[in-house]
């Protein structure tokens, strides 16, 4: 038995539900397994979008979640460059651009869905 068939089976006795949906990458069934849907070849979760307004739910959810990592990262490299300057000015450009990606932070976590 391949390893593929043996993960199906696998995926079956431990409860998953074999989905009449299948794999957009590599057409093999797709399994539910609890929320999740996973495909077994692939070895990873799938989405199935039923309709454009939700794949555009999804894309933009994903996007502000990049951004929110994004600003994230900006955030983490001012603090370094404050914990290392003494120019009371440049202190001050490091201040207002701290602001700056706080706020976008702040703005993205509204936008994101609970």
């Amino acid at each position: 038995m391949g390893s593929e068939l043996k993960k199906m089976s696998e995926l079956l006795k431990s409860g998953a539900t074999m989905l009449s949906e299948t794999c957009p990458e590599c057409g093999s069934p797709l399994f539910r397994v609890g929320k999740e849907i996973i495909c077994a070849k692939c070895n990873r979760q799938v989405v199935i979008v039923k309709s454009t307004e939700e794949e555009g739910k999804i894309m933009g959810d994903r996007v502000l979640q990049e951004l929110e990592q994004t600003l994230l990262s900006k955030i983490k490299e001012i603090d370094g460059a404050i914990r290392s300057e003494k120019d009371p000015d440049r202190l001050g450009q490091y201040g207002k651009a701290l602001l700056t990606w706080l706020d976008a932070f702040e703005r993205v976590r509204r936008l994101k869905p609970d």
